[in-house]
């Protein structure tokens, strides 16, 4: 070993050792990294088992470097990442495989504004629209413009925030090829009340390029609604109402909605809830120039709708029937250093299809979602998930598969989130 291999060792022990102080000063720069390893082994994960499948294992992992600085009205941030399956490269091949997660700028302003500039992932309410989706490798990430208002006094939030994306630096137009949205415009507003209470509001229009030949122009849908939100003595409880309209990418009359409900109570070590989720779908009877299908657009369909994720792109999972999903949910934590829980979700169509040569009905099946949770420091992070799901026949109409198969899923999650440097400017 190199003395400079060795300095370099020693001055990062001796950084780690200082990062343990409190992280509560204004200005600082400190420099982190995650490390986050998940073996799977899928047996129905996504779509159901034929009598052909073979069950799939592989690892995958996810490694950052993050660089946060704050300064006086300054704060800089960036997170570079490699995300990868174990394997999924030749060997001796210079395979570039970097992607920026996030880097943003934030300008504090006077009286309580703040300007926020750069690709950041944008997280609102409890992820329905808006998401990062941390449990997949690769995140979601804007490319966005954001202007923030902080009432600490009367406990008041706003943010306006928007995008307009591009392929490259074009000498004439703004044709946009990629999947992605073309444009994108948001407002969030949240006000926090006494005695655990709080109620929040989202809009966003969400331009998309038109994928119909004959007409052109940007389509855009709107959605709005309020979030209320409440936690006090062992109670929690949420309901959502979202509205959604406009033109959809295919130039259809985009009609439609979702509401969402959730109640819990904790006793003591044990927490018991009960929620529901409805999203509207088309009918049978659904005019040819109508969307009644409501999109989640950005959201973290992987906390709602079943661990397996087959409702994770919604309205495509569900052929645009919409989708009702009942669960009830035990937690249980017996030290602060392990946790565990059990869902079990019915998943129906929101409406039924007798359209096809298969009457597809609207009963889809039931899922049973465990995990397991150890966290012996702050640092480590190690979790277990094992997750069944019993379909019915209208299931396999939906995602293929059979029916009948035993399909199951399961993992084990090892993440490591280490801080190797800390240092707090004098003010």
């Amino acid at each position: 070993m190199s003395s400079n291999n060795l300095k370099i060792i020693i001055v990062l022990m001796l950084t780690s050792i200082i990062a343990i102080k409190s992280f509560s000063q204004e200005n600082y720069f400190k420099i982190s990294a995650q490390y986050r390893a998940r073996t799977e082994l899928r047996n129905g994960y996504r779509t159901l088992m034929t009598d052909s499948s073979k069950t799939a294992f592989f690892t995958g992992q996810r490694a950052r470097l993050i660089f946060d600085y704050k300064k006086d009205n300054i704060q800089m941030f960036s997170s570079i990442q490699d995300a990868r399956t174990w394997g999924d490269e030749e060997q001796k091949k210079d395979v570039a495989g970097l992607q920026v997660n996030e880097l943003w700028m934030e300008l504090n302003l006077k009286q309580g504004f703040a300007l926020k500039m750069g690709r950041q992932e944008l997280v609102y309410d409890n992820h329905r629209l808006f998401g990062n989706l941390d449990w997949a490798n690769l995140t979601i990430s804007h490319d966005a413009i954001l202007l923030k208002y902080t009432d600490d006094k009367n406990k008041f939030k706003w943010h306006l925030g928007g995008a307009f994306n591009q392929v490259g630096e074009p000498i004439f137009g703004t044709t946009y090829a990629l999947k992605n949205y073309k444009a994108l415009g948001f407002s969030w507003v949240k006000k926090e009340f006494n005695k655990g209470h709080s109620l929040s509001g989202i809009a966003i229009v969400n331009g998309m390029n038109s994928i119909v030949t004959s007409n052109t122009k940007l389509k855009a849908t709107y959605t709005f609604g309020p979030l209320y939100n409440y936690n006090l003595n062992g109670w929690k409880g949420i309901l959502g109402a979202y509205y959604q309209g406009g033109k959809t990418e295919s130039n259809l009359n985009q009609n439609a909605f979702m509401i969402n409900a959730y109640g819990e109570k904790k006793i003591k070590k044990i927490a018991f809830g009960l929620g529901a989720d409805y999203l509207s779908g088309n009918k049978d009877n659904t005019s040819a120039t109508a969307n009644n299908s409501f999109s989640t657009l950005y959201a973290t369909n992987h906390k709602f709708y079943g661990y397996m994720d087959y409702f994770l792109n919604i309205p495509t999972d569900t052929k645009q029937r919409g989708l009702m999903d009942l669960y009830a949910r035990v937690g249980y934590t017996p030290s602060k250093t392990i946790s565990a829980s059990l869902d079990l979700h019915h998943f129906s169509l929101a409406n039924e299809n007798n359209l096809g040569i298969n009457k597809i009905k609207k009963s889809l099946g039931n899922e049973v979602d465990i995990l397991v949770d150890y966290k012996p420091s702050s640092i480590i992070h190690l979790q277990l998930g094992y997750s069944l799901l019993f379909a019915t026949k209208n299931m396999e109409y939906i995602k293929g598969g059979n029916a009948n198969d035993f399909n199951t899923w399961a993992y084990l999650m090892l993440k490591v989130s280490p801080t190797l440097l800390y240092n707090e400017f004098k003010k």
